[in-house]
């Protein structure tokens, strides 16, 4: 045996010295997490946190692999609902954010008034150049007599472009990672564990998988990614509620007044523009996208 096999072997025999496996009494793959017994789930988190990028799949189709209905299988929306409410009667601050129902009415056309530099401005340059479309193409339509979770669902839509900004996070793939890191930390932060735990797992493997990739396939995007990692948890542990905020106050500011005015820590936006271009391996113009 070489050296470095009987190292392994020495090394798997201490940190497994407490594994106690029992005889399966199923013909299935069964295990204690119900995560882990989900064969798409199974079959698609390797897919996200493995694979190569490439002009044939873009790196936003991952979306399109069902992940995100196999997960709502192991927490059904229902159970989510049933977390919104609980958290409603134990969170003041939440309920009345609920109860008020403040919805964002903008359009795309919207956003062409304001100032280059300015939140607005922002928004109408990547609506622009870029083909952003804030609705992800199903429109601002509010639904009558909405649920808590629709409502939810509704504001987190979307705020999320506007997050970017918040996080420091640039409008492509690698600064998703600020984006949904931020929207992790923060909702660990301020809601109940359990409906924290409810609400995050997708954010977080949606992020999770710029990471991993960047690590085993582009390590020359690693350090950047790490920053909007970093700094994107460092961002939404630190500032108050994301989902409180209504972005039509701040449409005129500059991103650091916007943040001052929503009592979010100054930060520099994180470059990853030449990164992300790596890290997609398509063209400049479409490496731009984000999610």
């Amino acid at each position: 045996m070489k050296d470095a096999d009987k190292e392994r072997a020495a090394l798997d025999a201490y940190l497994g010295k407490n594994i106690r496996l029992e005889q399966p009494t199923s013909s299935l793959m069964k295990s204690t997490s119900d995560w882990l017994n989900h064969p798409i789930i199974r079959e698609v988190i390797p897919i996200w946190l493995l694979r190569k990028n490439g002009p044939d799949f873009p790196v936003e189709a991952d979306h399109t692999l069902g992940l995100s209905t196999a997960f709502d299988q192991v927490v059904p929306p229902a159970r989510v609902s049933e977390l919104l409410e609980e958290e409603r009667r134990i969170n003041p601050e939440f309920d009345a954010w609920v109860r008020e129902g403040f919805v964002s009415t903008y359009s795309n056309e919207d956003f062409f008034q304001y100032e280059p530099g300015t939140i607005g401005g922002l928004i109408a340059y990547q609506i622009k150049e870029h083909g952003f479309d804030l609705t992800l193409g199903v429109g601002n339509d509010v639904p009558e007599n909405m649920t808590t979770m629709e409502y939810w669902k509704l504001r987190s839509r979307q705020s999320h472009d506007f997050e970017h900004i918040l996080t420091g996070g640039q409008f492509n793939s690698l600064g998703e990672v600020a984006v949904t890191f931020g929207r992790v930390a923060n909702q660990a932060r301020h809601l109940s564990p359990e409906l924290a735990a409810a609400v995050n797992p997708y954010q977080a493997f949606a992020g999770l998988r710029m990471v991993t990739r960047a690590m085993i396939h582009y390590p020359e995007t690693l350090v950047p990614t790490l920053r909007c990692l970093e700094q994107g948890i460092a961002t939404g542990l630190a500032s108050p509620p994301f989902w409180f905020m209504k972005w039509e106050e701040v449409f005129h500011m500059s991103p650091a007044e916007a943040r001052q005015h929503f009592g979010v820590p100054a930060i520099e936006e994180v470059d990853t523009h030449h990164e992300a271009i790596l890290f997609r391996q398509d063209p400049e113009d479409i490496a731009l996208a984000a999610e």
